[in-house]
């Protein structure tokens, strides 16, 4: 039987990651009769305060809870539920947002991809919001989304994280997610990182999850905000820290790119051309 460890984190959104996995149960249990894989779950907490620990442990004891210090955000969460999880050497490791729910046969579409692709490839799944409208999944080099075919899977470039299946072969080749980064850049950058070694990569067939994208604009370029706020924010872990995206930049079009997009990033700052619709 193959084994699939799938990787969380959360912090304070205990009704969202209850949501997830009341669907993520429910598409292993839908799985179990083919007694093909064995599924288990490492949730990171990071200093959650909303009693998301407790709510898990009560419904769900066979989770493994790993906890965090409110400082590791959505890339260092990951990585600690991925170190923890390789010490299983796991056949498959499968990232899961905790704000995202996974639609029927989600799991078996997934699993039947990277079976037809001799587990040597890396799947992502395609998210659309309540409206249908496509939120997240596979991206082509420029960034937009590629639209899934209904039975077949399509190359990407890289992709958003929140429903990405990785082999223990790629696993093997790419290791764990880049440690500089914090929050942001860690699931696009893992593309790029697969695109350098000549890891293919894949948008499964089909809609696989629902989540709906945040709303409103970056703070840092809301012009509602005083300009020291919105430099603030940018050099938090959830904004645009100047370090991880010149890194990013430098990977994905070289240095030079790179510079011309830290001097366009200072200029959004400095004169916000629109206002958020919502705060941020």
């Amino acid at each position: 039987m193959l084994t699939v460890a799938i990787l969380m984190t959360s912090y304070n959104r205990r009704e969202k990651t209850l949501a997830c996995l009341d669907s993520c149960f429910r598409e292993v249990e839908a799985m179990k009769a083919q007694e093909q894989y064995s599924f288990s779950v490492y949730l990171v907490d990071d200093g959650c305060t909303d009693g998301t620990s407790e709510a898990v442990e009560g419904k769900y004891p066979q989770v493994h809870i790993l906890k965090g210090d409110g400082n590791l955000f959505w890339n260092q969460g990951m990585r600690l539920a991925w170190s923890e999880a390789a010490k299983e050497d796991y056949d498959f490791y499968l990232w899961l947002n905790d704000d995202t729910v996974l639609v029927e046969g989600a799991l078996e579409s997934i699993m039947e991809t990277s079976q037809f692709l001799r587990h040597k490839v890396i799947i992502a799944g395609t998210a659309v919001n309540p409206e249908g409208e496509f939120t997240y999944g596979g991206r082509n080099r420029y960034g937009k989304i590629i639209e899934p075919e209904p039975t077949i899977p399509v190359p990407c470039y890289t992709f958003n994280g929140n429903v990405v299946l990785v082999p223990k072969y790629v696993y093997n080749i790419l290791g764990n997610l880049e440690e500089k980064y914090h929050h942001t850049f860690g699931d696009y950058d893992y593309g790029v990182r697969a695109v350098k070694a000549s890891v293919q990569r894949v948008v499964a067939p089909g809609t696989v999850c629902v989540c709906s994208r945040n709303p409103g604009i970056p703070k840092w370029r809301d012009s509602r905000y005083p300009l020291k706020e919105r430099y603030a924010y940018l050099l938090s872990p959830k904004g645009r820290p100047p370090r991880e995206q010149f890194l990013f930049d430098t990977r994905t079009r070289g240095i030079l790119w790179a510079i011309g997009h830290a001097v366009s990033i200072n200029f959004k700052v400095l004169f916000p051309s629109r206002k958020g619709q919502e705060s941020v």
